[in-house]
């Protein structure tokens, strides 16, 4: 059995072999040209089929490469957009600081004021400080008052040239006279923000009628801090008929955090 099979693929070897030299033999002597065109038009439909598929899956690729194309510049655009409306909210806040700072001015024209930019805060974040980029060659001293833009903020407590340090109201040793607008009750606000709070009014007349959300303003009793200035509302009141004191937490009415510029009081109203 083997060898019949054996001489059944050799035959059909010799057979193929033969074949192949014939029609090799044919095409060389231009025989098959009559045969050709037949098959070719069986066959070019099957190549036009791949050719087809073949431009569909290059076009498939260049509207993928299309497609990311306009995804990236369409994340660009948005990107900037958004660059761009960061810089207007800024420019906003900038201008509406500004104008609060005129109104002020105009306010109280006695008072003369210079604007200055927030350019740091306590890095530590153990006390309660700004730093502001106008110093001793713009007439800042220690001890001024600094608002912003219309709410007391602190006061200057160091100077240099073109830089000055500024305690804000809130830290523990910030101490300003104070009185309740109204009733012109003078008392002393004490920073409280170590301690957990904010500000605490101190040192108030036992007898003095006070409710929750009256203005706490300075007393003008605070060498260059001027009289009038807002500091707060009153949060919270601790009265102790014992020991015949009277206390009230002040909240600040401005965003110590946020604040991007300020003014310092370079006089105290009292003189032309």
């Amino acid at each position: 059995m083997i060898s019949l099979t054996f001489r059944q693929t050799v035959i059909l070897v010799v057979v193929f072999l033969i074949t192949c030299a014939g029609l090799i033999a044919l095409d060389q002597q231009h025989r098959l040209d009559s045969a050709r065109t037949p098959a070719e038009a069986l066959v070019q439909p099957f190549q036009a089929a791949l050719s087809r598929v073949g431009d569909r899956i290059h076009g498939l690729g260049s509207g993928s490469s299309a497609s990311e194309q306009q995804l990236q510049a369409m994340t660009a655009e948005r990107n900037e957009l958004l660059a761009e409306n960061a810089r207007l909210k800024d420019l906003q806040q900038q201008v509406a600081e500004l104008q609060k700072q005129l109104g002020f001015k105009q306010s109280r024209p006695e008072l003369k004021v210079v604007s200055a930019a927030v350019v740091g805060h306590d890095p530590n974040g153990t006390t309660r400080t700004l730093v502001i980029d106008q110093g001793s060659n713009d007439g800042i001293k220690v001890g001024m008052a600094v608002i912003s833009p219309d709410f007391f903020t602190g006061q200057v407590t160091e100077v240099s040239a073109d830089r000055s340090k500024v305690t804000l109201a809130i830290d523990t040793s910030s101490k300003i006279g104070a009185m309740l607008q109204g009733s012109n009750t003078p008392g002393v606000v004490f920073g409280e923000w170590q301690a957990g709070g904010q500000m605490q009014l101190r040192y108030l007349d036992p007898s003095t009628a006070v409710k929750e959300g009256d203005v706490v303003v300075t007393s003008g009793q605070t060498a260059r801090v001027p009289k009038g200035l807002v500091i707060g509302k009153v949060t919270a009141i601790h009265r102790n008929v014992q020991a015949a004191e009277l206390t009230v937490d002040v909240m600040p009415l401005i965003n110590f955090n946020t604040m991007q510029s300020v003014m310092v009081i370079l006089n105290d109203g009292t003189q032309p």
